[in-house]
Order: structure tokens, then C-alpha cells, then sequence
């Protein structure tokens, strides 16, 4: 089988693909960057692809292309009709989950525990609290017993309703089939957003990105969400741009932690804000730049899953995971 590598490599690569090959020496790893062939001709001859980019004219020239190993989770950038006309296999990886869980529990801290602004305050000589006569109103927040919504119950969603639980905090989740079991670490499933979107304190956003989801959080909902928080680590099109601007304009929601975002910079504009609107004016939003999956723990873990995926591929024709085409997860 030849695997055409088309991500960006890092000695833990290097590491687990020479594991790989030890147990399969059949297996060829193309690397394009080695070889002075033209991409498309590299193209030709792959079985399979490592990485999670590829338009619809690479796959016209992908004759041979059975199977692509996205060594993370989102395939939303992928051309999914394409793909499910030529029978493609997509196996994505779920590895980072739990550090994108850790990083989604450690804004919604931050954010509740007013962390932020009490460090950039104190730099200036301001203090909070009982030195200054400060009421205990506008001090910080306790997650603890608080009731939490999180859509999407995935690998994010589950490790983070296993984190909060010692919180004792009351764990609602989003479910669009209707289930005859209450998941570990869950109080209540709902089937309705608008239902946990009202009854829950914390929300949290792990949903990846489809036609479904795209801005599921619109602007209708955002202006129904008073006092509540709200967390994302799935997409930033899950949430209307414009109206969380003026949800936090009116005071509507008490608090917003992102690290995904509505743009991006590219290898041309480095320096670009991730957002057209000033959130990162308010004191109660936190900006984190889209690292929930990249730390060493995190991107290993999905290299460690990647690999594992391709080794259950070749030993049984079956992946870890397949994506539905449908669904786009």
C-alpha cells in the first residue's frame, strides 16, 4: 500500500511511521517533498492519504485513492460529495479529545474565576475583593453545582462532563436520537436546543461543522441566553457572528470563551483579528487562539490514534473511525 504523507511532519512522525513500518515493510510512505516527481504524479499511485486537505481536482487525478487518514477531527474543508462519489474512505482522528476537553474546562475557569481581568487589573496596582471593600456580587464565580449544557457528546463533550463531575456539577447534554440509557457522567438528555439552551448556566460547544450546525447558536438564541456563559471549541460558525457581538453589547450573556474563531490568518496575513467585530473589548470574553488540539499531549495523541487507525486498516480493511458523508463527523 503507498500512503501519501500530506501533513505537516514532526520528528513524533518520524517516530511512528518507522513503528509502522517495522510492522508493515510492505507499506511505502510517500513523502512529496523527497521526490522529484510532480505532485500529480504522486497522486496517481496513492492508495491512501495522510492529511486532512485535498480539493476535488487532486481527486480526479487520485485514481487509486481508497482511504484518508485526517489526523484530527474536523473534515468539514473536505469535498464530502466527491468523496462519497468515488467510495473514499475519510477516518478522522479522535485522540486530542480529552485535551481539548482540559483546555474547554480551563476557559470556563478562567472566565467564571475572572482570571483575566484580575491578573491585568492587579499589573496596574487595581485590586478586587475584601482589601478594597469590593462586594462579594462582583467578585468571581463558582462552577461548582452549576448547571451545565454541552452540544455535542463526543470525545470533547464526554471528557468534559468526566472533568466537571467533580464539581458536582449537573450535566445536561444535547442528543438528536432519542437513547433508552443516561451516559456516565450525565444528569439529563435533551433532544431540544432551545430546552438546554434555557435550563442550563454553562454552555459548552464541541459540535463540529456541518449544514446543520452552522450557526446553530444564531442570533435569535444568543439574545434568549441572559446570565449564561458560553464556551466553544468545536467551530466558530457555530455561533452567529454579528449577534454574539451584540449579545455581549447588551449585556445579554455574563461570559464568552472562544478558541475557534470566524477568521484566520493565512501564510500572506499573519497578523489578522479573529474576529470583524471587537469582542475582545468586553472584560468578561476570553480569546484563546485555536490550541485546544495542538500541545505536545494533544498532537502526539492524535498522531498515536492516526497510526493506530492505519494499522487496524491494514490488518482488517477497517479504520478506528469512519466518517459518515452525510453527517460530515
Amino acid at each position: 500500500m503507498k500512503l501519501l504523507f500530506l501533513h505537516k511532519y514532526n520528528s513524533y512522525w518520524d517516530k511512528k511511521i518507522n513503528e509502522l513500518k517495522n510492522h508493515f515493510p510492505e507499506i511505502e510512505i510517500i513523502f512529496p517533498e523527497k521526490h522529484k516527481k510532480a505532485n500529480d504524479e504522486l497522486l496517481k499511485i496513492a492508495d491512501g492519504i495522510i492529511g486532512g486537505f485535498i480539493n476535488e481536482k487532486e481527486l480526479e487525478i487520485a485514481k487509486n485513492l481508497k482511504i484518508i487518514f485526517v489526523p484530527f477531527a474536523g473534515v468539514e474543508q473536505l469535498p464530502m460529495e466527491k468523496l462519497k462519489e468515488k467510495k473514499v474512505i475519510i477516518s478522522n482522528a479522535h485522540g486530542n479529545g480529552k485535551y481539548v476537553a482540559e483546555r474547554a474546562v480551563a476557559l470556563a475557569l478562567s472566565l467564571l474565576g475572572k482570571v483575566v481581568p484580575f491578573h491585568n487589573d492587579l499589573k496596574k496596582g487595581r485590586w478586587h475583593g475584601f482589601t478594597v471593600g469590593e462586594s462579594i456580587f462582583d467578585s468571581w464565580i463558582s462552577i461548582q453545582g452549576m448547571k451545565v449544557g454541552i452540544l455535542g457528546f463526543g470525545a470533547i463533550g464526554q471528557n468534559i462532563a468526566k472533568f466537571l463531575k467533580c464539581f458536582d456539577t449537573h450535566i445536561y447534554i444535547l442528543k438528536n436520537t432519542k437513547i433508552n440509557y443516561l451516559p456516565k457522567n450525565v444528569d439529563k438528555v435533551y433532544y431540544n436546543i432551545d430546552d438546554i439552551l434555557k435550563d442550563s448556566e454553562i454552555i459548552f460547544l464541541t459540535l463540529p461543522l456541518t449544514e446543520k450546525t452552522y450557526e446553530i447558536i444564531n442570533e435569535k438564541r444568543l439574545m434568549t441566553m441572559k446570565d449564561k456563559y458560553l464556551i466553544n471549541v468545536g467551530r466558530g460558525r457555530l455561533i452567529h457572528e454579528e449577534g454574539l457581538y451584540h449579545a455581549l453589547q447588551k449585556n445579554i450573556l455574563k461570559g464568552v470563551a472562544l478558541d475557534v474563531w470566524f477568521n484566520y490568518p493565512s501564510s500572506d496575513n499573519k497578523n489578522i483579528m479573529p474576529s470583524k467585530f471587537p469582542i475582545w473589548e468586553f472584560d468578561n470574553v476570553i480569546l484563546s487562539p485555536h490550541v485546544g488540539g495542538y500541545s505536545y499531549h494533544a498532537t502526539t495523541a492524535g498522531i498515536d490514534y492516526t497510526i493506530e487507525s492505519i494499522k487496524n486498516y491494514l490488518k482488517s480493511g477497517v479504520p478506528l473511525s469512519i466518517v459518515d458523508y452525510n453527517k460530515k463527523y
